[in-house]
């Protein structure tokens, strides 16, 4: 009689659709698009924190690049060695977005999980089962890249071993099968994007910039059609510059029009657009808390009631809880609103008696 096969942990469950992985505020599988963007290699400090800049006001989530450096040639450019992890983590901290890196052997696991946001498993190694167990050991999200010649089973049993390490953190990459066509290189599957999803419930992104510099922006498309969870993409604040990449990266302004593209605000844009629902929303429920004072006052009825304000405070603290922003800090605003309210409310209504209206 054949052995019963285990039930695999990156297989589609009833329970759940996708599983969504949080990297700080940042979700894959939740339905949004989050951006991962940066250059191939930490070259500087003045490279990764200008990289970093162009990839949060553009509305980057996540600033990615090359800490530890291996290329097909061992002429290549190696990097600046320890201090890459550290810059990079000094470039996102600054920019105020999560950071990520490719780590090459176990060695390198332990110190990104020290100082960085996610840890990928980049093609090369999708079957380093060894190095795939020590990223699964850690507490941080592990991006697992599609090898060149991988089957969509061999990719799955890859994050396999880092589930099975007790990490459920875990987001595939898609980024192309090694193909015969020099103009395409890498060959992007967009058709593994929803064929992976039939057999995961795990959040797949996807690199296009294997292929053809000039194809990236369609294919990024491609891919959110396709029902992607989320794009990567080489960024570099001068690619004719870039020590690594071989000519694929964008640069600020071109990352800023494929965003444009897919339709994603800059961070700053969108900062200031909440920032003006704010304003008149504030506007509004002041305006509507003169005229109930005034309403009041017609009525002969108290206009200051403390115990309503109370049972305000305490829906505003779970309201908070619920959509994970510190109750304090609700309840601090909310003071601050109401304390506002009560004094536009007095001058409305002439009252100089304090803490009235």
């Amino acid at each position: 009689m054949d052995e019963q096969q285990p039930i695999l942990k990156s297989h589609r469950r009833s329970d759940v659709e996708t599983t969504v992985v949080a990297v700080r505020s940042v979700k894959f599988g939740d339905g949004s698009y989050p951006v991962i963007a940066g250059p191939t290699a930490v070259e500087s400090d003045e490279q990764i924190s200008a990289a970093a800049a162009a990839v949060a006001d553009a509305g980057g989530s996540i600033l990615r690049a090359g800490t530890f450096i291996a290329g097909t040639s061992p002429y290549e450019y190696r990097g600046v060695g320890a201090d890459a992890v550290w810059m990079l983590e000094r470039a996102g901290r600054e920019a105020g977005i999560p950071v990520s890196t490719e780590v090459l052997e176990p060695a390198h696991v332990e110190e990104a999980a020290a100082h960085l946001d996610v840890i990928e498993i980049g093609p090369d190694n999708m079957q380093n089962f060894v190095l795939l167990r020590e990223a699964g050991a850690t507490d941080r999200a592990v991006i697992v890249h599609r090898g060149p010649a991988a089957t969509i089973d061999e990719w799955l049993l890859a994050a396999e071993y880092v589930l099975d390490a007790g990490n459920e953190r875990v987001v595939l990459c898609e980024r192309g099968s090694r193909g015969f066509d020099p103009r395409t290189t890498d060959t992007l599957d967009i058709s593994a994007i929803p064929a992976v999803q039939g057999l995961s419930h795990l959040p797949v992104v996807v690199d296009p910039s294997h292929g053809a510099a000039d194809l990236l922006a369609p294919l990024a498309l491609a891919a959110r059609s396709a029902g992607a969870d989320g794009l990567m993409v080489p960024v570099h604040p001068d690619p004719a510059a870039a020590k690594a990449g071989n000519g694929s990266h964008l640069d600020a302004l071109e990352f800023a029009a494929l965003m444009e593209m897919l339709g994603i605000p800059s961070m700053r844009d969108e900062i200031d657009r909440i920032d003006r629902q704010l304003v008149k929303l504030l506007a509004a429920r002041l305006h509507s808390s003169v005229e109930i004072a005034r309403i009041k006052a017609d009525r002969d009825l108290q206009i200051y009631a403390p115990e309503r304000e109370a049972e305000l405070i305490a829906e505003v603290r779970g309201d908070a809880a619920r959509l994970d922003l510190d109750p304090d800090y609700a309840q601090e605003l909310m003071e601050v609103v109401l304390r506002h309210s009560r004094a536009a409310q007095r001058i409305a209504l002439g009252i100089d008696e304090t803490e009235h209206g």
